[in-house]
């Protein structure tokens, strides 16, 4: 074996202790996060807060302790995480100032979007509601929140000058970001999906072909769709950013055929019940799918991609 190689597997080895011990720092810091979570909430006065306060009596109100618990636990893991990955980052001379900066990045996005999930989670059906339930709020905060904080503890936010890859810190901060975008709007999408297929009523009947398997795949493209949008806006390099806005200009063509589908097959509802239209609901999208690659014309409109983050977001 040549020097050179010796030199190179010596550093990938490097690298991956570096990132075992970071990924190691981030779980502990979730957990040591989800005990004080669970301690801020049962016990608030060892806090010095009051236990009815305005903002725990609303939450109470609203009956949304659940998924109050998960944005709190959120917010609380991402910076223990980042303290506890601090000197690992800072013993192998990562970017502690630029992953800091990444850190309070997510964060905030986290924020915002716990924000706007809180103002709209009078549209997901409430737990009291006739045959209905309110899980689906809960999950959607996991998966859409659940990516700020995945790119957290799994030290990802802590760069490297200079990697495998060849990105540079300021090209991996886009990255990073673009990757946590695509990946927000994309579950966030396919949720949006799921609610609209949930409440879909013209016909009531027609609803099944709305909800699954067809409003979660148009959801997610579309949702994909915008995030790779907000992708594309934060590369730089023309070529790369072209490249960007054909994958999504392909998902938008997926997300409306999809869509087209779905609501032409739910019109059926107004003649054939409930029961028939869940089997021809499952089946529909994947006829779709199944057409498109025996028509070239219907290839254009359906082309089915697979979901791709910016080299070196997660790495």
């Amino acid at each position: 074996m040549s020097r050179t190689s010796a030199t190179r597997l010596e550093a990938d080895a490097a690298a991956s202790r570096d990132k075992a011990l970071r990924i190691a720092a981030g779980i502990t810091g979730m957990v040591g996060s989800l005990a004080l979570t669970i301690a801020l909430v049962t016990s608030p006065e060892r806090f010095g807060l009051s236990s009815s306060s305005a903002l725990f009596e609303r939450v109470r109100e609203t009956g949304r302790g659940g998924e109050a618990f998960i944005v709190t636990w959120f917010l609380v893991a991402m910076p223990l995480s980042g303290l506890l990955q601090t000197p690992v980052a800072w013993l192998r001379r990562l970017r502690i100032r630029a992953g800091w900066v990444l850190l309070a990045s997510q964060w905030l996005i986290t924020v915002l979007l716990a924000a706007a999930a809180w103002s709209v989670e009078g549209l997901f059906p409430a737990a009291d509601s006739p045959g209905k339930s309110d899980g689906l709020f809960g999950a959607a905060l996991l998966v859409v929140l659940g990516t700020p904080l995945f790119a957290v503890c799994s030290g990802s936010v802590f760069p490297r000058e200079s990697g495998a890859d060849g990105l540079t810190v300021a090209e991996r901060i886009r990255a990073q970001l673009a990757g946590t975008a695509v990946l927000v709007c994309g579950f966030g999408g396919a949720c949006a999906g799921l609610l609209c297929g949930m409440s879909f009523g013209f016909p009531a009947a027609g609803a099944p072909a709305m909800f699954l398997p067809g409003g979660l795949l148009w959801g997610f493209c579309a949702g994909i769709t915008l995030g790779t949008l907000i992708s594309a806006a934060l590369q730089r390099a023309p070529e790369s950013r072209h490249a960007t806005l054909t994958v999504a200009a392909s998902f938008a063509r997926l997300a409306t055929a999809l869509l087209a589908a779905c609501l032409c097959t739910a019109q059926l509802g107004w003649f054939l019940p409930t029961g028939i239209m869940v089997p021809v609901g499952l089946v529909v999208p994947y006829l779709l799918l199944w057409l498109a690659g025996r028509y070239e014309r219907l290839g254009h409109w359906v082309e089915w991609r697979t979901v791709e983050v910016p080299k070196g977001a997660f790495t």
